[in-house]
């Protein structure tokens, strides 16, 4: 078994799973029951602020909701079997009808909290903090996620885009001299990768003062995929292909050195000659591109 170590997105969950319990832990009247609160910094804590913020955002409605209905059910016989499916029925109703579905879920847990778990306790006690409680956990994850360290996906795209560069150059490199078919999943998977990080940059975008020019980000990531594009016809080409001398001489500005037993021919190879040399001004591309960021 590989051990890995924890991430930061780890780490700070558990910071503000402690902030939680400490608040309980030192009776400042803020926590109730630290269990709910606790519970929902770990489901606020996503890899983005923005996602932070939306699912908190999210479960504090989702609590009101079924808080509110929770309270008003509990009023009338608490743990009533009947009332407990009548209780859930109203609790989805409500959400669906003010448009917050993704508030559902949250919503039936609150309910099901204050309905069934209300024991003894005064019904508005009960459902007031326990909507206090959840929010307070809700404000710690939010935050947490915003004051610690958070990720630099600048640096990470650039890192990545570089990734994309020697990768692209590689198959390229392969392609010109063995001529065969060649695995360029390696390539989509970066590229992939590379989206993931552009979606969680702009996210973070919103909660940053950086000056950016995410626009040639997205430039870059189409130019890779023009790039995965030509790879792939050239993939398709069964008949023997040769290297005119332009691209000849462009591809040795990008290797140094080809196989000596690369063939140069002019006016053969016209279709194949075209993707490489289109994969080759791509690659030049990305590079002016990502200098400029």
């Amino acid at each position: 078994m590989k051990l890995y170590k924890p991430g930061m997105r780890t780490i700070k969950t558990g910071i503000g799973v402690m902030l939680c319990v400490l608040l309980g832990y030192l009776n400042f009247n803020l926590v109730d029951k630290t269990f709910y609160a606790a519970i929902a910094c770990v489901v606020c804590m996503q890899t983005t602020v923005k996602g932070s913020f939306t699912v908190g955002i999210n479960r504090l409605k989702g609590t009101f909701i079924g808080g509110l209905v929770g309270f008003l059910f509990a009023l009338i016989d608490p743990g009533n079997p009947i009332l407990s499916c009548l209780g859930i029925i109203t609790t989805i109703y409500i959400c669906n009808l003010i448009k917050i579905n993704k508030s559902i879920t949250i919503a039936c847990v609150v309910y099901c909290a204050i309905h069934l778990g209300i024991g003894t306790a005064d019904p508005v006690y009960y459902s007031v903090h326990r909507i206090i409680d959840t929010s307070i956990g809700v404000l710690i994850g939010i935050g947490v996620n915003y004051l610690i360290y958070r990720p630099d996906y600048l640096g990470r795209i650039h890192n990545e885009i570089k990734i994309i560069e020697n990768t692209s150059i590689k198959l390229l490199k392969k392609e010109i001299e063995m001529g065969v078919d060649i695995d360029i999943s390696s390539l989509q998977n970066e590229i992939t990768k590379l989206e993931g990080l552009y979606k969680n940059f702009l996210d973070e975008l919103e909660y940053r003062n950086d000056e950016v020019d995410d626009k040639e980000i997205n430039r870059i990531i189409k130019t890779c995929k023009q790039i995965y594009m030509h790879l792939q016809v050239l993939g398709h080409m069964k008949d023997k292909c040769y290297l005119n001398q332009e691209n000849f001489i462009k591809s040795k500005d990008l290797y140094y050195e080809l196989a000596s037993d690369v063939e140069v021919k002019e006016d053969i190879s016209p279709v194949y000659n075209y993707h490489i040399s289109m994969i080759i001004e791509k690659i030049n591309d990305i590079r002016d591109i990502d200098d400029k960021l």
